[in-house]
């Protein structure tokens, strides 16, 4: 028993004289620095890297949660607004759905006048705000109302600042509208229309709230076309929309915004109640669609000829692909006495 004893005191010291050797070789390995200077220059790019990657996640960790604050706040005030106004809020059970850690959904429906409702919060501020100009957190409100409940047409508020860039950007605003300063709108702010008939029909329902809030509002628009130009023309009528944009305030003031919700509300029913343009301003509208429609079916036909030409080309050089030597050089003297032929006759013409 002794004997067994001292043999694993044996092992166990060497063992231990092992691991203290190994601690003392791996020591041994690490690198040595004489000063933070040294260190930087050693391993300063490795640092920075490191330094880059922790600020990603710590700004996205407390990015997530502003977001996710703002968002809840900011719908906590509008949310009595929608439950007054729309049978089903939410959707699957959940009122308030993220999209993704910058966006927030809410599905709306149940609502005479009113096809599909769904408000998106797109709050976006990451790393990137810190080398550019900062995205700010915006909020936007898109509803599709029922078709041929009220006239066709093209109506937008926009701020003068940044009114410019929104037409641009909208194929709709862009190609139907004008704008159009108002004495019932905030000094800030501008209409966009494709009537006088329209801006006498809508503004009136919004004007006194979007005053309360112009600072805060991107846009608002009532369009029966869509804000992307098209590439082809469509086999039914665009859905008719009203669409609300607004820049949401820190989320101490987050019942500043229920003024713009409060205008979007009451253009749900007071829109097909009010605008009904006269029969001459309709047939402005329809053949300006019909102008619009014209050029989108040029362009439509010019890339279709072109992709049939591309697949000529390629089914030409395939089936050039498969014929003997002889055939191919019989091929291109034909090509070149052809493209010789047009060169001449163009020369005659000119002459």
């Amino acid at each position: 028993m002794s004997r067994i004893l001292g043999l694993a005191a044996s092992i166990t010291m060497l063992a231990s004289v092992q691991a203290a050797g190994f601690i003392e070789q791996a020591t041994a390995a690490l690198p040595r620095f004489d000063s933070i200077e040294d260190l930087l220059e050693q391993f300063g790019q490795e640092l920075m890297y490191l330094s880059f990657i922790l600020l990603i996640l710590i700004t996205y960790m407390f990015g997530k949660k502003h977001n996710e604050i703002l968002a809840k706040t900011t719908m906590a005030v509008m949310l009595p607004q929608f439950r007054a106004n729309f049978s089903r809020v939410g959707d699957n059970g959940a009122e308030l759905a993220i999209d993704a850690p910058h966006e927030y959904i809410i599905y709306l429906t149940g609502r005479r006048h009113v096809a599909t409702m769904k408000p998106r919060q797109d709050l976006i501020k990451t790393i990137f705000g810190l080398f550019s100009s900062p995205v700010l957190d915006t909020c936007t409100l898109n509803v599709t109302m029922n078709p041929d409940e009220y006239s066709d047409g093209v109506f937008g508020i926009v701020p003068k600042a940044s009114g410019t860039k929104i037409r641009n950007r909208n194929y709709d605003l862009l190609t139907f509208t004008k704008a159009s300063n108002q004495k019932s709108l905030d000094e800030s702010l501008i209409t966009l229309t494709e009537s006088s008939e329209l801006t006498e029909a809508i503004l009136p329902l919004v004007a006194d709230k979007l005053n309360q809030a112009a600072d805060l509002l991107d846009y608002f628009i009532v369009s029966d076309q869509p804000t992307s130009k098209p590439e082809s023309l469509p086999k039914k009528p665009y859905a008719k929309r009203i669409s609300l944009s607004f820049r949401l305030p820190k989320a101490t003031e987050a019942r500043r915004v229920l003024p713009l919700v409060e205008a979007l509300i009451a253009c749900l029913d007071g829109i097909p109640r009010d605008c009904h343009v006269s029969t001459v301003i309709k047939s402005k509208i329809v053949k300006a669609r019909e102008e619009a429609a014209k050029d989108i079916g040029k362009k439509a036909q010019a890339e279709k000829t072109r992709e049939l030409e591309e697949k000529r080309l390629r089914e030409k050089r395939e089936a050039e692909k498969n014929l003997s030597p002889e055939a191919q050089r019989k091929l291109a003297a034909k090509e070149e006495k052809k493209a010789t032929k047009k060169r001449q006759k163009r020369v005659t013409t000119r002459a």
